[in-house]
């Protein structure tokens, strides 16, 4: 998908339309089975019945589902009106990490999604950051883009590119690992080592809950995540958590895997929250606090060469007070026992 189509959007605002220009490896295709590859989310019933509705357009004009796509040809889907979308997105709440005219890191909350998906369209990490930059049609606009992602569900360090000029080279640097990303999990139990690498492949389930799902595979893509403890607990550890690859969930597949899943991962491991009564159980009932209901896990640090002017960059981002509030929580469990 040429990026340049999907960047340039002003997110500030309320999406009408999902657009994308054909590609040549898509010229050819019927529109229906395109739609469906482009968008997951929706079944390819609901396109068909959409463009029975007239709400899919080719090149401006209404389109049927068998119609054959051409290269170049611009489709266009409508969405829906959102009630609950604001007229105009809030960049305000940004916790910037760093920043300059090319480069911009921020601290993302646990829960906030990165991109628009789904009926996810408002709200996100890239609405906010078109509120604060854009200035579509008036000098000094800015068109934000995503380095890389983190799930819905962790917090930390995400890397934006202001400066188109230096997009390419920031791609090349996190596609050949020149990249080095930290994170920080709580997980059950604890390793019997006190550091090692976990080398296991990794592909999507099939039978996993959502499209994103992923398992170990030996005919999987290898994937490799190094990790080392940093506090021992009764029945918790903290780990940090270096991936020397990219895979999708990698760090939560691969801690489950083997017999350590992150505290509260709905999808690989006890949905569950945390409570203190989990860490002391004269804390039941009335007297119980709930301590953690997300991920347990924290981007905590990226490390780059700078890809204008070559200098070392070593952003990091705190520990949340969620986090750093169920740690004081274990610590104290942990002296308590010892006294």
């Amino acid at each position: 998908m040429p990026r340049l189509e999907r960047a340039y959007a002003d997110l500030s605002r309320p999406l009408e339309e999902y657009a994308f220009l054909v590609n040549l490896p898509e010229a050819g295709s019927r529109l229906d089975l395109l739609l469906r590859a482009r968008y997951p989310w929706r079944s390819r019933t609901r396109f068909q019945a959409m463009l029975e509705q007239g709400e899919v357009t080719v090149d401006g004009r209404p389109a049927k589902a068998s119609q054959r796509v051409r290269e170049g040809e611009r489709v266009a889907v409508r969405i829906p009106h959102d009630p609950r979308a604001p007229a105009l997105e809030d960049g305000s709440d940004l916790v910037l990490l760093y920043e300059d005219e090319s480069l911009a890191a921020v601290d993302k909350p646990s829960g906030m999604t990165v991109h628009p998906v789904g009926r996810i369209r408002h709200g996100t990490l890239i609405n906010k950051l078109h509120a604060r930059y854009r200035r579509e049609g008036a000098p000094g606009d800015v068109v934000p883009r995503l380095g890389h992602r983190l799930d819905k569900d962790t917090s930390g360090v995400v890397l934006v590119v202001k400066n188109r000029a230096v997009d390419a080279a920031v791609t090349e640097l996190f596609t050949r690992r020149r990249v080095r990303k930290t994170y920080l999990a709580l997980v059950e139990g604890a390793p019997d080592e006190d550091a090692g690498t976990i080398d296991a492949p990794l592909a999507q389930d099939p039978a996993g809950e959502t499209l994103l799902h992923m398992r170990v595979d030996p005919e999987g893509q290898r994937s490799r995540t190094r990790w080392r403890v940093l506090e021992r607990f009764a029945r918790h550890a903290l780990l940090e958590l270096s991936p020397l690859t990219g895979r999708t969930h990698q760090l939560r597949v691969h801690l489950a895997h083997v017999g350590h899943p992150i505290v509260c991962d709905h999808l690989y491991g006890d949905v569950r929250p945390m409570w203190r009564s989990d860490l002391d159980s004269r804390r039941a009932g009335a007297a119980d606090e709930l301590l953690l209901t997300r991920l347990a896990l924290h981007a905590q640090r990226l490390e780059l060469a700078h890809p204008v002017s070559g200098a070392p960059l070593d952003i990091v981002s705190p520990l949340p007070g969620d986090l750093k509030g169920v740690l004081a929580a274990l610590r104290a469990s942990r002296e308590r026992a010892c006294r």
